[in-house]
């Protein structure tokens, strides 16, 4: 006859994994909720002249709180001929959330990115994907897609990674490099999933994923409307995922040494600006 204690361990391990798989679907529920939408750079239909007052909306004001703008700061915009100019917000009402701004500085040249670069980065241990969103965000990604990989932090583990601050890094990111637009956070997402979606299979993008263990292949020489550049964990990614990658996707590998995967992330989106984008010679 079964003692207590025997079915206690019998049952242990089940109730273990049902246990662990409840928490980390919970995990992902509570990630979900801090995605963020991007948006498109602050502009105005007025044509605008220095130190001369101009006045916004309701919808304006929402978007200036988007960007964690306070009273007295600066922020970027765009007037109607297209020029770029830094302003300074002078008033804001919270009661009909309107107010006023000062241009005071013209941009000489636009602060927004030339080309639509979408960075999906596996996620990161020891809360780096702080540096990564920040970093993304002044290189000029457009989109950023956390990503869940046999080598990443698991669901699990995601709220040790401070989720809920990756929008806000993004948002004082863009105010730090003065762009006018906000890059848009997806929800996590696991790599398969992303590379079925309609994002990923986009036929007007060239599909990039670091890889230090492939023969150095000649790099794209076409101009690409959007680049997609997937950025693996520590390890990167495993031999299965590299295989489905290769099916879809071009590798690209920077050199010959092994890079830490946040420093992955920069140095790829800096080539690819390089090579394609903002910091192509004219």
């Amino acid at each position: 006859m079964s003692s207590p204690s025997d079915f206690a361990r019998s049952t242990a391990p089940r109730d273990f994994a049902a246990v662990t798989a409840a928490r980390a679907a919970k995990a992902l529920a509570d990630v979900d909720r801090h995605a963020a939408l991007g948006d498109e750079p602050l502009a105005t239909p007025e044509t605008l002249a220095l130190n001369q007052p101009f006045h916004f909306d309701r919808a304006f004001a929402t978007r200036l709180r988007q960007r964690q703008i306070n009273p007295t700061e600066a922020f970027t915009l765009r007037d109607a001929t297209g020029q770029y100019f830094r302003a300074s917000l002078t008033a804001y009402n919270t009661d009909d959330a309107n107010g006023s701004a000062i241009p005071y500085e013209p941009m000489p040249t636009s602060p927004e990115p030339t080309i639509d670069i979408v960075l999906a980065c596996a996620i990161l241990a020891r809360q780096r994907m702080h540096i990564v969103m920040q970093k993304a965000t002044e290189l000029g990604a457009n989109k950023i897609v956390p990503l869940l990989t046999d080598h990443s932090v698991p669901p699990a583990g995601l709220p040790a990674e401070q989720p809920h601050a990756w929008a806000g890094h993004i948002a004082r990111a863009a105010r730090q490099c003065r762009r006018s637009s906000l890059p848009h956070l997806l929800p996590v997402t696991p790599l398969d999933t992303f590379l079925t979606s309609p994002l990923f299979t986009a036929t007007d993008a060239l599909k990039l994923y670091l890889d230090d263990r492939t023969d150095p292949l000649p790099t794209p020489t076409e101009h690409p409307s959007r680049i997609i550049l997937l950025i693996g964990p520590e390890g990167g990614f495993s031999d299965p995922e590299r295989t489905r990658l290769a099916a879809c996707a071009h590798p690209w590998r920077l050199g010959g040494r092994v890079l830490r995967a946040e420093t992955a992330a920069i140095v790829g989106m800096t080539m690819a600006q390089a090579r394609w984008g903002d910091f192509k010679p004219a």
